[in-house]
């Protein structure tokens, strides 16, 4: 089944720095079953944690310009992730 990104108006508006590198952290992520990350921005660089703020990986670049997160769905005919901001959840 393949494993699409959806995202929220709020989250349109802020755009990504690199999809291709968020998408593929996303999608090595839920290899290992993380289903809902988080991207935060500290000391310039994106620290990626899951929903109990267990550190997962950082990047060394910020990526969104705030925090941002990422929750996984499925509705039996695609999986996903909804890229949304923390107030749109």
């Amino acid at each position: 089944m393949p494993l699409m990104k959806v995202m929220t108006v709020g989250m349109k508006g802020i755009g990504c720095s690199d999809w291709e590198l968020a998408v593929s952290i996303i999608n090595r992520l839920f290899e290992d079953n993380e289903y809902f990350i988080v991207f935060q921005i500290v000391d310039g660089k994106t620290k990626i944690t899951d929903g109990n703020d267990n550190h997962l990986v950082t990047v060394d670049k910020p990526l969104f310009s705030e925090t941002v997160w990422a929750v996984y769905g499925d509705d039996g005919k695609v999986q996903y992730y909804t890229f949304m901001l923390p107030d749109e959840y």
